[in-house]
């Protein structure tokens, strides 16, 4: 079981500085899976319509707070699918900056795009101009179609760069320090 007072242990980072990221969805599935933090348990959110997957693993930074105010969401860049509850390492390259309807208006819900330095496809990487140039674009074209499915009304937005990331990162974690402190 992951239960709510075992989750607010786990640290944003690791020992090195890293965030930690802690997977909801693996890359590649076809079906949306979030944890659900008051019973310690991965439920079954949604089916993807067919040949619609994750494009990369989808999860959380833990001990973080977004402007809507859950953790801070993460994409997080392997060359294959992480299992769910899996917490893994990543570095901040970028932002995917996005905004979705939520009661009427349009509120911010960025994705942070992470890579573990470990990862042989991935690890490289430091920088969102080191990505593959249609990879922010694929990832908002996924998030897009997902939400529709939803009949929920998104706005994909230019992306944020490495040092963005970082800096939205830092944001989320003093949020979550300030609701706590």
């Amino acid at each position: 079981m992951i239960d709510a007072e075992h989750l607010a242990r786990l640290p944003a980072r690791d020992d090195d500085g890293l965030l930690h990221a802690f997977i909801e969805c693996p890359k590649g599935n076809t079906h949306k899976i979030d944890l659900d933090k008051k019973l310690g348990i991965f439920r079954w959110a949604i089916e993807l319509p067919e040949g619609l997957t994750f494009p990369a693993n989808f999860g959380f930074i833990p001990a973080t707070m977004a402007e809507d105010g859950d953790a801070l969401d993460v994409l997080v860049l392997t060359g294959g699918a992480l299992p769910s509850g899996t917490l893994v390492a990543v570095r901040p390259v970028a932002i995917l900056r996005m905004e979705q309807e939520e009661d009427g208006e349009m509120v911010r819900n960025d994705r942070l795009v992470g890579v573990p330095p470990l990862s042989q496809t991935f690890g490289a990487i430091e920088k969102l101009d080191q990505l593959r140039d249609t990879m922010m674009w694929e990832l908002g074209v996924f998030f897009r179609t997902y939400n529709e499915l939803i009949d929920r009304k998104v706005n994909i937005l230019d992306p944020g760069d490495e040092t963005e990331a970082a800096q939205l990162a830092e944001k989320a974690i003093r949020a979550k320090d300030n609701l706590n402190g």
